[in-house]
């Protein structure tokens, strides 16, 4: 599979949610968003739903050190989201 930057993640899969394996970050130790320290990773799976990639991550994942999922839009700024 192709690593690509994060430009090129967010060119090809837009207002989408995209799993990511092996992500490389810009700094690891500086707390923010994953997507503004994120340099580049393997594109794993891609969907407007998030749901749909939590489902099918467990497949996928095997083989990687770790994952990042993001979401390659931009958020409405009135959503509210539970954790």
């Amino acid at each position: 599979m192709e690593i690509l930057t994060i430009e090129q993640i967010k060119a090809e899969y837009p207002n989408e949610w995209v799993l990511i394996g092996n992500p490389e970050l810009d700094d690891e130790e500086t707390l923010g968003s994953i997507v503004d320290k994120l340099v580049q990773g393997i594109v794993l799976l891609h969907s407007k739903d998030k749901r749909e990639l939590a489902y099918k991550a467990k497949e996928v994942r095997k083989g990687y050190e770790s994952i990042a999922c993001i979401y390659t839009g931009i958020f409405p700024k009135n959503r509210k989201y539970w954790l």
